[in-house]
């Protein structure tokens, strides 16, 4: 693979659009090289390894070896008191899925996939999987059975059948911390691309931003959990004048680290937006949570707080009418399964926009594969 790889450089150098298209071209040659009983061995497969990692987490194999010098199998099991034969099988697996790296009999160190693996970020995200996305998908073919095969989910999802409650998956995670931090690590997980690469902040075109009154508030993170976009904001640009204010529910907020240059405000976002005339409203990754009538309803709380000036940003994925890409169909099924709601496509922006009495101004893409975008947005 390497000698494959080497003419084309590091992966690392390559850009979302170029290292995405040498993936999928890969895969698909080696899907075309399938026969009927490899393709079914390749699922068989897919379906065991979240199993096999949660089970290397379990075992601390891979932050273990994450330093990447060779340990012996007896040594791996020592550390957990596990049985030598038994480890030496799950590392085989390990290394045959080139999870880690087998360097001689019975010995085995870490590679580039366990040192991501190793990182807590990564771990949080596949253990949210293993608990949560995975038994809902489970559930989710006889939960589709028994509601006829409706998109509108009257409020109950999949993951409700898998988990066995009628809580909301928040409400729900707040009663089980293990999960709930698992989801936190999973949301720190950097996308690609920066949304701040694509709002002028810093402009003299734009001077209510660039120049603005420190009284003024510059920037409201409605939703924005415990603050990482409004502290990439200020990293970015930290003379930035006028106000920055981050909302969320009680118990985010109080638990939420300061930050120095922001101000934390408890808000529910199904209520009227409490601060008046800013310049920007920001919702990352908020309203794919939530069918079309609630998302509007939230837009809607915003539009008589906004100024003559004011925008509303909306950081989420704005997925092309045609030709979406299989991970972009993968998050769109999550949000179905999690919360009965979508990933949309620029039409369905445009629809629910104007159902909640807004307009595109424009749509600024800054991954252009997955479609991480920034949708602009002002009363009609």
């Amino acid at each position: 693979m390497d000698n494959l790889l080497a003419p084309l450089g590091a992966s690392s150098h390559l850009d979302e659009a170029n290292r995405v298209r040498l993936q999928d071209g890969l895969r698909e040659a080696a899907e075309a090289l399938e026969t009927p009983y490899d393709m079914m061995i390749r699922f068989l497969n897919a379906g065991r390894q979240l199993s096999m990692i949660k089970i290397g987490y379990d075992l601390d194999i891979f932050t273990t070896l994450a330093d990447g010098e060779p340990k012996s199998v007896e040594q791996l099991a020592a550390h957990k008191g596990a049985d030598p034969l038994l480890m030496s099988r799950v590392l085989r697996f390990l290394s045959a899925n080139r999870l880690i790296a087998e360097t001689s009999k019975d010995v085995f160190a870490g590679n580039q996939s366990t040192k991501s693996l190793s990182d807590p970020r990564i771990q949080g995200g596949l253990l949210h999987a293993f608990h949560i996305s995975v038994p809902a998908y489970q559930a989710l073919p006889e939960y589709l059975e028994e509601n006829k095969y409706q998109n509108i989910t009257g409020g109950q999802c999949a993951w409700h059948k898998s988990a066995n409650t009628d809580l909301e998956f928040f409400p729900w995670a707040k009663q089980n911390p293990k999960i709930l931090r698992y989801f936190q690590q999973l949301m720190s997980v950097p996308r690609e691309g920066s949304w701040l690469d694509v709002i002028p902040f810093v402009d003299p075109s734009v001077p209510a931003v660039g120049d603005a009154d420190a009284d003024r508030t510059v920037f409201v993170d409605i939703g924005g959990n415990i603050g990482h976009q409004s502290a990439r904001l200020l990293a970015k640009h930290p003379n930035l004048g006028g106000k920055i204010i981050l909302q969320d529910l009680e118990e985010t907020v109080q638990r939420a680290p300061k930050i120095e240059g922001v101000e934390f405000m408890v808000h529910d976002f199904f209520k009227e937006q409490p601060v008046k005339g800013a310049k920007y409203y920001y919702l990352r990754a908020i309203l794919h949570d939530w069918e079309d009538d609630k998302a509007a309803d939230i837009l809607r709380n915003i539009i008589p707080a906004m100024a003559e000036d004011s925008q509303i940003l909306i950081d989420d994925l704005a997925l092309p009418n045609t030709g979406v890409h299989w991970w972009s169909t993968c998050i769109d099924m999550q949000m179905y399964i999690m919360h009965g709601a979508m990933e949309r496509t620029v039409d369905q922006w445009h629809s629910l926009l104007d159902k909640a009495g807004l307009k595109v101004v424009e749509i600024r893409t800054y991954s252009p594969v997955m479609r991480n975008s920034v949708i602009v947005a002002v009363p009609k």
